[in-house]
Parts: structure tokens; sequence; C-alpha cells
């Protein structure tokens, strides 16, 4: 185990450092400046270019880069160059919002998968598989953005239901309620956003099993359906299906970001994307390395799981 956890974070971060210099890298090259969102209009390029150069955005790109690492290593991620907060303490206070969205969203995105995957096998080729079939696609043929977009309108704009943005209502911060109220509708948007994909792996997987010979022995023993197919077919689909789950983690952050942009949600995601915007560099670096770190913590909890789960069975996960 000792062995297992020093290979994952050896790995990590390498990843971290590949990713990092990747993203400075098309920042770098990329059009634009975070000088020209924080100075007015009218300032002369003079000017520009001394701010700039107080801020060290004229130094070569690998200078740049390894000013940066140096200072990430030692645990000082430096400051906004917009708001000119510290950029630990941007990421702690949003951090929360998206990994209660984002956590909320994936337990839901789970167990309705395997609920609906499971009605699917019972009932195949049925009216009820194809109905599940169909709907899920549907809104698998839209992107996050564009389902968000529909919630929106239906919920907010037309009935009212729901708020169309923000975290809580104004005077209402910090209001339990009225936060769970304004994460319906994005947590809706991520699960609805992944459903259909989710839905036909688990239930191709599932009538792969049916056809192992002990399931077919349960079912010539007379045993009920119930426990065939929740204690038998189930247990032994759950080291692919979570694996799948753990393999998909990249795409569901970053649908989460997104999704965070769409209703202005106070999380990690509407940060970073602002950020990208103005080339704030000190604030996306981290929060890249943050998600890379995700992936590799949810991959090696999926590694350990299926390890639990059925221990003749090791699945290595990237």
């Amino acid at each position: 185990m000792i062995t297992l956890v020093i290979k994952r974070l050896l790995w990590a971060f390498s990843l971290i450092l590949a990713i990092s210099f990747i993203c400075f890298c098309l920042m770098y090259f990329s059009k634009g400046s975070v000088v020209f969102a924080t100075t007015p209009q009218n300032v002369s390029k003079e000017v520009l270019e001394e701010i700039e150069s107080n801020l060290d955005l004229d130094k070569p790109l690998l200078v740049q880069y390894k000013n940066w690492l140096t200072k990430a290593i030692k645990g000082d991620f430096s400051y906004s160059l917009i708001s000119g907060d510290s950029v630990s303490w941007l990421i702690a206070e949003k951090l929360k919002y998206t990994l209660a969205l984002g956590g909320i969203s994936f337990l839901i995105l789970m167990i309705l998968s395997i609920v609906l995957g499971l009605l699917c096998v019972i009932y195949r080729d049925t009216i009820v598989d194809q109905f599940i079939n169909i709907a899920t696609i549907s809104f698998f043929a839209m992107p996050a953005f564009c389902i968000s977009l529909l919630l929106i309108l239906a919920f907010s704009a037309t009935w009212n239901i729901f708020p169309s943005s923000g975290t809580y209502d104004i005077g209402l911060e910090g209001n339990f309620n009225n936060y769970i109220w304004h994460l319906v509708l994005p947590t809706l948007a991520l699960v609805l956003s992944h459903l259909a994909i989710f839905v036909r792996f688990i239930r191709t997987t599932l009538i792969d099993s049916l056809n192992e010979q002990f399931i077919e022995g349960a079912f010539a023993m007379g045993l009920t359906n119930k426990r065939i197919y929740l204690h038998f077919l189930l247990k032994h689909s759950l080291n692919p299906i979570i694996t799948y789950f753990g393999a998909y983690a990249v795409s569901f952050i970053i649908s989460t970001y997104v999704v965070e942009s769409v209703f202005n949600y106070d999380g990690i995601g509407n940060l970073v994307i602002k950020s990208i915007i103005f080339k704030d560099y000190p604030v996306i670096l981290p929060i890249v390395a943050l998600s890379v770190m995700f992936v590799v913590i949810i991959n090696f909890i999926v590694e350990i799981l299926c390890t639990i789960i059925n221990p003749r069975t090791t699945i290595k996960t990237q």
C-alpha cells in the first residue's frame, strides 16, 4: 500500500508539472493582458509597460514559470493579479461550494445511473427500457451549458420556481435552506448532462454479466430475481462500473466548472473562467494543480474500492 501511495504521488507531481506548464504556455502566447483588465483605458503605453514590469509579466516564459513554480513548491501561491487577494484564500473560499455541488451531483448521478441501468436490464426491450434510453440520450445530445440555460428558462424565467444564479439570495448569506434552493438547478444540469452515458454503460455491463455461468446457475436454482440482480449481478459488475466513474472524473470536473459559470455559482469554476479570460495565471495554475490532484485521488479511491469489492481482481486506473 505504501509503495502504491508513493507511485501515485510521483505520478500526480509529474502530471501537475506537465499540465501546469502547458497551461502557462497557452496563457503566455494568447492575446491580451491582465493589465488591461485592471487599469483605465486612457493610461499611456509607457505606464502599462511599467505595470507589466512590476508584475514580472515582461520576463521570458521560462523565467516566469520558474518564479511561480519555486514559490508554489514552498506553499506560496502569490496573489491574484486582478483582485489582489491571496490565491490560497480565494481557493479556500470557493472550494467548499464546488465540493458541495460536485459531490452531491456525482453521488446522485451514481445512484440514479445504477437504478436506471438495473431497470433497463430487468425490463429489457420493453417500453420502460426504450423510454429511459430515449429520455437520457435526449439530454446527452445537449452540452451542459445548454441544459443549464434551458433549466433557467423553464424553472426561473417562466415558472419562477428556482433562482437563476448565485449561491445565496441577497441578505440570506449563510442560510442553509436558501443555499440548497440555489443548488437544485446546477445539480440537475450536471446530472442530466452525464446520465445517458452512465446508464448506457451500466446497462451494457449488466447484460454482459448475465451470460456468466454462476448467474445462469442462480436462475436455474430458482433464486428470486431480486436476489440475483442485487446480490450476484450488481456485485459482479461493480468493479467496471466504479472504474468507469473514476475514469470519467476529469470530464465531470470540467462540466462542473462550466455549469458554475453559467449559474454564476460562487465556486472554483466561476473563478477559473474569469481568471482565464483575464490571464490571471497565479489563480489558474493552482486550480489546475488542484483539479489534477482530485483526479488522482478519485482514481486511487476507485482502485482501493475495486480491490475491497473483489480482492481477486485488481484494476489499475490512471
